[in-house]
């Protein structure tokens, strides 16, 4: 892919020694780029398994039924007293939270397929995993694949997330794919990726395995080499015409090109937030009218040395020569293309 190359940047260069970039923005890419991004400071993975009823009558509503996926769209924490998960810091070890897992509800949005792969349905199925004895999920309950919970031991350093801002209730936050929980938040998130172990069309029974990615995420700021914009690739479905809109519509893709300023070493940017010298007010005062200037002190002057060398008409005296002529022709021509 073409690395991006900045069209037409109107933010402009200064020769003087001050430049001050609020009036004067810089142009073109960085060396280095600061970025704030997400950190995993630390992070651990299980899997669970369990069998999954999509629904009674499955075979009838969906007789041609071949192939599922599975997505997990969200996760439902139980609030009831007994079954919450528990996020506690352990005693002499500040740094480190002892977390326990358990009764959560995992939100499937399980497609079903023909044989020719054509989607026959989108099926929000809701299904507990790691069940507390006496719930309703606890059928479901394996010693070994999808016991009733799990003791994990995680790195967080700057702490976890609290509900509301009350730091009696701990939070896990939850990245999946939903607009509530699609980005990355401070403290502690969980990840999962299901898999479709089998699948019995007739009973509408799938068994589907979880990867549980339970992480400790903080936001830091980082210098990363600057290796040039990424060019999306633009389609047009509109014929090119010759009009200004229709030529604009079937050409490149607009993007910003003023630079971020480098902080740190080499360039030390942020000193160029300087206030120069005010620039003189070119406004006309109050109560006049602004001139505005004529078709012919728009037009650039001709650099064209024949031009130059031509003599004055009061100085001749004699006909010109044939070069004159068409010295004279071709200025006059260059006149008239502007």
């Amino acid at each position: 892919m073409p690395k991006y190359k900045p069209k037409g940047c109107k933010c402009g260069h200064s020769s003087d020694e001050c430049q001050d970039v609020c009036t004067t923005p810089v142009c073109g890419t960085p060396q280095y780029l600061t970025l704030l991004a997400p950190v995993v400071y630390d992070e651990i993975g299980i899997n669970l398994c369990r069998q999954v009823c999509l629904s009674k009558g499955f075979s009838s509503v969906y007789p041609s039924a071949e192939t599922i996926t599975a997505e997990v769209v969200s996760v439902d924490f139980s609030t009831s007293s007994g079954e919450t998960l528990s996020i506690t810091p352990i005693n002499g070890r500040p740094s480190c939270y002892n977390i326990v897992l358990r009764d959560i509800t995992v939100n499937f949005a399980v497609k079903v397929y023909d044989c020719a792969k054509r989607l026959l349905a989108i099926l929000p199925i809701p299904a507990v995993y790691l069940p507390s004895s006496g719930t309703s999920g606890y059928k479901y309950y394996d010693e070994d694949t999808n016991p009733s919970s799990v003791e994990l031991e995680l790195y967080a350093p700057y702490g976890v997330s609290y509900s509301g801002g009350n730091v009696t209730y701990p939070v896990i936050h939850f990245l999946g794919f939903s607009t509530e929980n699609f980005t990355p938040a401070q403290g502690l998130n969980l990840m999962i990726v299901p898999k479709i172990l089998g699948f019995d069309p007739s009973s509408g029974n799938a068994s589907i395995g979880l990867s549980l990615y339970l992480k400790s995420i903080y936001y830091s700021q980082y210098r990363i080499p600057h290796n040039g914009r990424a060019v999306v690739p633009k389609g047009s479905l509109i014929p090119a015409e010759d009009t200004a809109c229709m030529e604009f519509v079937a050409g490149g893709l607009l993007d910003r090109e003023i630079k971020p300023l480098e902080l740190g070493p080499p360039l030390y940017e942020e000193n160029l937030k300087n206030d120069c010298s005010p620039v003189p007010c070119c406004c006309p005062p109050a109560g006049t009218k602004a001139a505005v200037p004529t078709a012919a002190a728009l037009v650039p002057p001709v650099e064209d040395e024949a031009a130059e060398k031509e003599p004055e008409p009061e100085e001749q005296t004699s006909p010109k020569s044939s070069q004159d002529t068409e010295s004279l022709l071709n200025t006059l021509a260059k006149l008239g293309s502007l």
